[in-house]
């Protein structure tokens, strides 16, 4: 089941420990702290995180949803270790991103050419986890230079779920002040309790995630959900939902640079039949599906195995 409400209760915006010892919250803080943006094509301003190894080969990572480029700080450590540079863009809404109305996924290239542009990459791999997934499929088919695309827990097409997981969507789609509503709803009740909210998705999650989702991980996921709606409040989250319901706007038997896919059957938020679908339907796909492990677990648990092979290793 997509559990898109759950995932969108618990990532709107808390405060959070003050300090807790952890390196990785407080670069999500700092990137929370420190905007940094680039100047689109069209005049729009599209936010990014830059972290990890400052002068590390780039990797581009695409934030899930309801995220912000503060989900960037959830691979700083291991990026560093690596030498790799993580840069995190969020997409129109999002953080500090200007909104951009009607968009595709297939938009999404285009600002992740301006990106590089402005500076100056050359090419690069990406990454999408959860919701960054579709976006990093599009610049897999779409967008030149592109060397290699991991999806991680990915959304993919709503075709390969069936319709009750489709429904949260469809209403952003087809009913966008309804959908709005509930997401500010939802965000507005766990932040009187963030606490709680994480205590309950570990009840919830898969035993392997329950860790996860109380300790750095969950909260920075939190700070980084904070951002998301501080600047354009709760509309663009509708819109990005209804993206997804939406035609894409590419067809993924056009990607043709090697696809690594990492899904885990316990997983509770997307599933794994939606990596079932990618593996399927993109000719260059190697994928990797584990029986234990869940949302959180299979980033945390495969952390080393996904940036060596973004990184060619």
């Amino acid at each position: 089941m997509v559990d898109v409400a759950g995932t969108i209760a618990g990532l709107f915006g808390t405060n959070g420990p003050e300090s807790d010892g952890s390196a990785m919250l407080d670069v999500a803080r700092d990137i929370r702290a420190n905007p940094r943006t680039i100047d689109c094509r069209d005049g729009r301003q599209l936010g990014y995180a830059d972290c990890g190894d400052p002068d590390g080969d780039p990797l581009v990572v695409f934030h899930g949803f309801p995220n912000s480029r503060v989900f960037g700080a959830l691979f700083d450590a291991p990026a560093r270790e690596r030498g790799l540079r993580i840069l995190a863009p969020e997409r129109p809404g999002l953080g500090v991103s200007d909104p951009l109305p009607d968009r595709t996924v297939a938009d999404w290239t285009e600002d992740v050419a301006d990106l590089a542009d402005a500076l100056d990459l050359g090419s690069f791999p990406v990454l999408g986890v959860s919701g960054g997934g579709p976006y990093a499929a599009a610049c897999a088919a779409c967008l030149p230079r592109t060397e290699r695309a991991g999806i991680v827990c990915g959304l993919a097409p709503l075709e390969s779920v069936e319709f009750g997981d489709r429904l949260p969507f469809l209403i952003a789609e087809h009913a966008r002040p309804l959908a709005t509503l509930s997401l500010w709803s939802d965000g507005l009740s766990v932040r009187r309790n963030p606490e709680e909210y994480l205590a309950s998705r570990a009840e919830t999650a898969a035993d392997v995630d329950e860790e996860h989702w109380k300790g750095e991980i969950g909260w920075t996921l939190l700070e980084s959900g904070r951002e998301a709606t501080a600047h354009h409040g709760y509309g663009p989250l509708a819109n990005e939902l209804a993206v997804f319901a939406d035609d894409w706007g590419f067809d993924l038997d056009a990607v043709d640079v090697p696809t690594y896919l990492w899904y885990g059957k316990a997983d509770r938020i997307v599933p794994v039949s939606m990596g079932l679908h990618y593996a399927d339907r993109i000719p260059t796909a190697e994928a990797h599906v584990y029986p234990d492990y869940g949302h959180l677990s299979t980033v945390e648990e495969n952390e080393a195995a996904i940036l060596d092979a973004l990184a060619g290793v």
